[in-house]
């Protein structure tokens, strides 16, 4: 028995070291693949509230100019966030900062080409959708203006990107939108239920009610609100997005087929100005889609929330 010991021993103690290299070999391109895996984009990448390091309260409410690369093709295309109220010096940056682009492609749900008529900024009698008047009053209560007021729309770089209605409104009701947001409404409604949430949630609104008595009411709420959307972005984002909607996957699709035409056609420097809410999707889908690489951030004050403005300067 010694003796076959002393035979097979060293032939199993060959082969576990064998099986345990083949195991190594066999994962190793697992490592390598995890290694230059492509990052998941969160909302919290493209929008963000800014505060001094060691300070609570935010100096400024900002969202993102992410610039992704191709470089074999010498193609640049950079992912621009919206908010659809903000200063009024947000929007005329805006304006100065699409001039540097062949293609400035943006979002509306309307038909083929269409371009929002030229506003003065005022706010007159004219037709204005539910959603509008809700997001001007909204805006005027924070003396912010509205993005439709300001941007440029009418420059020969503006170019349509979205779905129209017809189609907007067939990918809800093929995608059964309203049901899905209504349950994971109720799903995140459950997940915040705890004592915990609760407590945030009270403090949440002390803060709110707090504002309305502030020295500036425009100011403390807006820097309120700044916080809380940062927190509560992704859960929000979760809720309408899901694993695929209308509001965000599809219309995604529809301004990425224009992306492709766009770069076909020639052009070499594009920018996707959408709601920040559409752009993780928009940066996975560039890394994935047009094998391009994210190389930088810059960011863009849209609410000052100093005293003195001094955030822009």
């Amino acid at each position: 028995m010694e003796g076959i010991e002393r035979i097979i021993s060293p032939r199993l103690h060959l082969m576990k070291r064998s099986t345990l290299l083949g195991f190594f070999i066999f994962l190793f391109p697992v490592f390598l693949i995890a290694a230059d895996a492509k990052k998941d984009y969160v909302l919290t990448d493209f929008i963000k509230a800014t505060k001094p390091e060691g300070k609570k309260t935010p100096v400024s409410y900002d969202t993102a100019i992410a610039k992704f690369v191709d470089e074999k093709n010498n193609a640049e295309v950079d992912l621009i966030g919206a908010i659809h109220i903000g200063d009024k010096e947000y929007y005329l940056e805006l304006n100065k900062i699409f001039t540097r682009y062949d293609a400035v492609l943006y979002e509306l749900v309307a038909e083929p080409d269409t371009k929002p008529p030229a506003s003065s900024g005022k706010s007159g009698s004219e037709e204005k959708s539910l959603l509008s008047s809700l997001q001007s009053g909204f805006g005027g209560a924070l003396a912010l203006d509205h993005q439709l007021s300001h941007i440029d729309y009418r420059a020969k770089n503006m170019v349509h990107a979205d779905l129209s209605p017809s189609e907007f409104a067939q990918r809800i009701s093929d995608r059964g939108d309203f049901a899905q947001t209504l349950y994971r409404a109720m799903l995140l409604s459950v997940k915040k239920s705890g004592q915990d949430a609760q407590k945030d949630d009270l403090k949440m609104q002390g803060r709110l009610l707090g504002s309305f008595f502030a020295s500036d009411p425009a100011l403390s709420l807006k820097r309120v609100l700044a916080d809380e959307m940062v927190n509560q972005m992704n859960d929000a984002s979760w809720v309408i997005g899901g694993d695929g909607s209308a509001i965000i996957t599809d219309r995604n699709a529809a301004a990425l087929k224009v992306l492709k035409q766009e770069l076909k056609n020639g052009k070499k420097k594009i920018a996707i100005f959408y709601g920040a809410a559409h752009l993780p999707e928009f940066a996975k889908s560039l890394e994935k889609e047009f094998q391009m690489k994210h190389t930088e951030t810059h960011w863009v004050i849209a609410w000052d929330l100093t005293k003195d403005k001094s955030a822009r300067k």
